[in-house]
């Protein structure tokens, strides 16, 4: 069972929503079914988050991050789901 590259699976999907990490199937090999689960339930944790923040009204800037997180967590589920679904294996 390989471990996540910054120690928990939090930090891991919080890496991948900055964009100081990326996801790939090359990558998506050295995880387990569990460990694929719980990366999932971390990506809904973090998109929760990042949609709750708020910005003023001016911060253009705030929102551009906020959009590009919710765009890289949504780009590491589809890279997940995929995987999943040619490896044949259940996140549900």
């Amino acid at each position: 069972m390989a471990q996540f590259p910054t120690g928990s699976a939090k930090k891991f999907v919080q890496s991948l929503a900055d964009g100081y990490a990326t996801l790939t199937v090359t990558n998506l090999r050295k995880f387990e079914p569990p460990q694929l689960k719980e990366m999932l339930n971390n990506i809904a944790v973090v998109e929760r988050e990042s949609r709750a923040e708020q910005f003023e009204e001016g911060d253009f800037e705030g929102n551009r991050r906020k959009n590009h997180r919710l765009a890289n967590l949504r780009r590491a589920r589809l890279v997940i789901h995929g995987f999943a679904k040619s490896r044949r294996i259940s996140l549900s």
